[in-house]
């Protein structure tokens, strides 16, 4: 429901149900209400986790630590214990992403985080900070 076809598809509904209510079944006004109820939800969603701080990658001097939804620290890695880092990026028409995997000495498994966005800003200052307490080359 994501796709921008789909998008197109209930704002076309939601405008022929304000102009004209009676060219639209119910059936419509009923799909258009489920959708922006939907995108309502996921939109505060959104909203409500950023102000709490959950999801987050916190990038500090002496390491990194991942959180997970509800706002504890999921995983960390010192700097000094840094092994390497594998970096994919995923990239389409609509989003891209990054999926970065930490390696570390001490633990058989790695961190992983995933940064939205083809050019992430996370990415690069997690490479940045990495270079400059040199876990990384």
């Amino acid at each position: 429901m994501d796709r921008p076809a789909d998008r197109h598809r209930w704002i076309a509904l939601l405008i022929a149900t304000v102009v004209n209510p009676d060219a639209v079944n119910d059936n419509a006004a009923v799909a258009t209400v489920v959708v922006a109820v939907v995108y309502a939800l996921k939109f505060g969603w959104r909203l409500l986790t950023a102000r709490l701080g959950v999801n987050r990658c916190h990038l500090c001097t002496d390491g990194v630590a991942v959180t997970d939804r509800f706002g504890r620290v999921r995983d960390s890695a010192a700097w000094n214990e840094v092994t390497g880092v594998q970096q994919t990026a995923t990239v389409g028409f609509v989003m891209g992403c990054h999926r970065v995997e930490i390696f570390r000495s001490r633990s058989g498994a790695p961190l992983w985080l995933v940064a939205p966005g083809a050019k992430s800003a996370l990415v690069q200052a997690l490479l940045a900070e990495g270079r400059r307490s040199g876990a990384l080359q």
